[in-house]
């Protein structure tokens, strides 16, 4: 059975970072947000199923798992642990 987005998403696109357990921090940008996920494009290659911290200014942070890769240099990211506050700015995000 294939995996099914449970929420919605806006197409927008903001800057992010990205930091592994070790190594120096990854740049990138959003290409859609909502509160259960995101799609990312990368400066540098991430591993399916690799456990990542984000940050997305203003504030917007929290740990997120990388589900597969969605292009060339783009991943499908699902948030795995975000704060009230975060939950909030995308839920926000996404409202009609």
């Amino acid at each position: 059975m294939g995996e099914q987005r449970r929420a919605q998403r806006a197409r927008v696109e903001l800057q992010c970072t990205l930091r592994r357990r070790s190594g120096s921090p990854i740049s990138g940008h959003t290409l859609d947000l909502g509160p259960g996920g995101m799609r990312v494009c990368t400066s540098r290659p991430l591993s399916t199923d690799e456990v990542l911290q984000f940050e997305v200014p203003p504030n917007i942070a929290g740990r997120g798992r990388v589900l597969r890769q969605a292009g060339y240099d783009s991943y499908a990211v699902r948030f795995e642990a975000l704060d009230e506050p975060a939950l909030q700015a995308l839920r926000r995000l996404v409202a009609p």
